[in-house]
């Protein structure tokens, strides 16, 4: 598409950064990565099973650690604690969750100022969910047990200024210049598919330039990430393993393998598989602020190409 995009939200809280500075800062930032779990999938115009846009729909979450991301490596973050009061809905919907900071003891720490206890602050949150083999990614921007919103197809932009280089988005992500979102990469032959996108996302243009990786939305990415180890029931460890034990995601390169993903819904028949993500400001590393982080995640790839052979 020719069309010109700049979007609606270029001048918010979440707009691009512009200082050519931030790349210099170090950057961190604590995130969860919380497996949903889906009590009534709802079905779609041709009856495939879709995740709930209700939080009535939700039968709860299953936590992940709380981890870090510091240049390029994942660890555990010691002394935080997602915290969510009640694990069911009440009156349809769940209390909204906080990342608390914890003492050395295991305590949460108060918070004179506030009366409540000290905590970390977000910084941004989507959903992403893999439905069934016929169906495309679904996100949505927002924490699907506090409030309704509905879900929507996974959008890929293609920045003008970055070629090659295919930004995770929604129609509200705060993009640069660049064409209209679309359903496909912007690069040939990248190495994260179909480790992280099927290959229905690949590009259907025969000259299109090498791709050059992956950036856009934070939370989408890590997202994509969880979906591709074979899931548990009753657990989120294969999340904590993918992050924290096997380091799939390494110095900006995906190793998670590039098989396609064992996370999603073997059958059409099958329930939605959906993560809540959410990404918040690291405390300690009071220079990578919210601007910085933006500036990350619309100027800089956040899944390098890999000549790796998984």
């Amino acid at each position: 598409m020719s069309k010109s995009h700049r979007s609606k939200h270029s001048g918010s809280s979440r707009g691009r950064g512009s200082s050519g500075s931030q790349a210099a800062a170090r950057v961190s930032f604590l995130f969860v990565v919380n497996k949903l779990l889906i009590g009534e999938p709802e079905l779609d115009d041709y009856h495939h099973y879709i995740p709930p846009r209700s939080p009535a729909g939700y039968s709860g979450e299953l936590p992940s650690k709380v981890m870090r991301y510091s240049d390029g490596d994942v660890s555990e973050a010691w002394g935080y604690h997602w915290y969510r009061d009640g694990q069911s809905p009440t009156n349809g919907t769940f209390p909204p969750g906080q990342l608390l900071r914890l003492d050395q003891e295991g305590n949460f720490i108060p918070d004179p100022a506030t009366g409540y206890y000290a905590c970390a602050n977000e910084y941004t949150t989507f959903a992403v969910a893999a439905c069934n083999p016929l169906l495309p990614i679904m996100v949505v921007d927002h924490d699907p047990l506090v409030s309704q919103k509905s879900w929507d197809l996974l959008r890929i932009f293609h920045p003008r200024d970055y070629r090659g280089l295919s930004q995770v988005v929604t129609l509200d992500s705060p993009m640069g210049e660049g064409g209209a979102p679309v359903r496909y990469v912007a690069g040939k032959s990248p190495s994260w598919v179909p480790g992280l996108l099927p290959r229905t996302y690949r590009s259907p243009h025969l000259h299109s330039p090498d791709s050059t990786g992956l950036g856009g939305e934070l939370p989408i990415i890590l997202g994509l990430m969880a979906l591709t180890p074979e899931q548990n029931h009753d657990d989120n460890e294969p999340t904590n393993q993918l992050f924290l034990g096997r380091n799939g995601w390494r110095r900006n390169e995906w190793r998670g393998g590039n098989d396609a993903p064992k996370g999603y819904p073997g059958t059409a028949q099958d329930d939605p598989c959906a993560f809540l993500v959410k990404v918040f400001i690291d405390p300690d590393n009071p220079g990578c602020t919210a601007e910085h982080l933006k500036w990350v995640e619309w100027n800089s790839v956040l899944v390098r190409e890999s000549s790796r052979s998984h």
